[in-house]
């Protein structure tokens, strides 16, 4: 079944409604868990992708997996929307976008910083507070440890990417010794 509607128009859809209800930090860990566990299920991505499988197959399935992880309603609905409307493959592959939309529209931004050894609490609640100044809005963080960094940080910011390590320093200078 075809339809007009864009993912986009599924997106805001699902955000008004989700803000209309004061469920978007809700809905955004429903999606979040999704798509982890569509990821890592192949038998799952399999069926869900697949259109040899008719809408209504995938739907029930879709309902089967958001109770027994205990996705809200509106998440399921979205989903089987989705599929509905033969915008699930599109949705699979825009995570990171609609993601980013609905961290957003709930006032967060989602921040992987990555660092040369675990750092303690209050150098991480440093972290955050700086980038949520920058941003002006709440930070999640994600933390990666990386040894071959040296020392310093590396921070992902949604689509930016702040690069302050020492192994990315010690390059550059390599790379202006090497021109001069």
């Amino acid at each position: 079944m075809g339809s007009v509607a864009t993912l986009r128009d599924l997106m805001e859809a699902l955000i008004e409604s989700a803000k209309a209800e004061g469920k978007l930090e809700k809905i955004a860990a429903d999606l979040e868990r999704f798509f982890k566990i569509f990821s890592h299920r192949e038998e799952l991505r399999d069926i869900l992708g697949s259109t040899v499988y008719d809408a209504g197959e995938r739907k029930a399935i879709t309902v089967d997996v958001g109770e027994r992880a205990g996705f809200d309603q509106l998440t399921v609905n979205f989903i089987c929307l989705a599929i509905e409307l033969g915008k699930f493959k599109p949705l699979v592959k825009s995570e990171e976008p609609l993601m980013r939309k609905i961290r957003k529209a709930s006032g967060k931004v989602r921040a992987e910083i990555t660092m040369a050894s675990s750092p303690s609490e209050s150098d991480l609640d440093r972290i955050k507070e700086a980038i949520s100044k920058l941003t002006e809005k709440d930070v999640e963080i994600i933390l990666k440890v990386d040894p071959a960094l040296l020392g310093g940080i590396i921070a992902k910011v949604e689509d930016k990417v702040f690069d302050g390590s020492i192994k990315n320093q010690l390059e550059r200078m390599r790379a202006a010794l090497s021109i001069a």
